[in-house]
């Protein structure tokens, strides 16, 4: 059985079908095109393992949980409202930020950190969702991004999960933290490439103020000011 079987199975049903704008409740469910789209893009255990878990580690403090300061002391940040991993002008934004830097593909690693729900809230058992590993090409079209049917979705659009992106140069990161109280994306950059950076990913000077003072968890917010 492939790494991503469960993956096939175990999101053709899932209940974010009914919130996603990226595909209708009568399409999703489409495994011919969830398939063909992990074929391409997942991103193997024993490759993540061997080249670029240590590039995810150089970036990132990982599987931590979202109120946890995430990013290693040299990358400087921004912090930008979430909800779900890309929209589709922040992510050709971000593409322009990567191509800048060289790299060639990106990674998408779900953040599994361990999340117990308080008993008497939560008196079913829910169940453990398989985590994503992906890898694309850095000149992906949002077009092809999206292209994966319900499985693209649960990537892009899910509003429940939380993801590390970053290139393969170790020169960026983006933290997609929806599981913190308000949903927030954290960029993190090198000092050099921060220029590029700013100048792309940049937002009205009131909503940046709004986001690092209320939006982001408390101990980001000296890094952001």
């Amino acid at each position: 059985m492939s790494e991503y079987q469960r993956h096939i199975e175990f999101y053709s049903t899932h209940w974010e079908q009914n919130y996603t704008d990226l595909v209708s409740t009568s399409e999703w469910g489409d495994e011919e095109s969830a398939e063909k789209y992990l074929q391409k893009y997942w991103l193997p255990m024993a490759e993540y393992d061997l080249e670029w878990k240590r590039i995810q580690n150089q970036i990132f403090i990982t599987q931590k949980l979202p109120t946890e300061y995430i990013f290693h002391t040299p990358y400087e940040l921004l912090a930008f409202r979430g909800g779900c991993l890309f929209g589709e002008e922040d992510f050709k934004k971000l593409q322009e930020c990567f191509h800048s830097v060289g790299d060639r593909h990106f990674f998408v690693i779900e953040n599994i950190f361990t999340y117990k729900p308080e008993p008497e809230k939560s008196p079913l058992p829910m169940p453990e969702e398989p985590p994503f590993r992906m890898k694309y090409p850095a000149d992906i079209t949002w077009a092809e991004l999206i292209s994966g049917n319900f499985i693209s979705a649960m990537i892009v659009d899910s509003s429940n999960k939380n993801f590390f992106v970053f290139g393969e140069t170790a020169s960026w990161g983006r933290y997609c933290a929806n599981g913190y109280l308000w949903p927030v994306n954290i960029v993190g950059f090198l000092p050099e490439h921060g220029s590029r950076f700013r100048e792309k990913l940049k937002v009205p000077e009131k909503e940046r103020l709004e986001i690092a003072t209320e939006w982001v968890p408390p101990v980001y917010r000296p890094f952001l000011k």
